[in-house]
């Protein structure tokens, strides 16, 4: 029975001093992952809570 091998990048542990930076790097994180799947939305961390205000690009079939 073969088994598939998932490669994950490796990121560095980053402590976060207020709950304000680590709500920025997971809008920067999530930024990232949505363009992956979603590069019409051209999100970033500055445009993310408004391209996703609605949540109608997300009810959009991927593809």
């Amino acid at each position: 029975m073969g088994y598939a091998t998932v490669l994950l990048e490796a990121r560095p542990y980053r402590p976060f001093k207020s709950s304000e930076e680590y709500l920025y790097a997971m809008r920067e994180d999530l930024a990232e992952w949505l363009n992956t799947m979603y590069p019409e939305l051209r999100i970033n961390v500055d445009n993310f809570m408004d391209r996703l205000d609605t949540g109608v690009a997300l009810c959009k079939p991927v593809g």
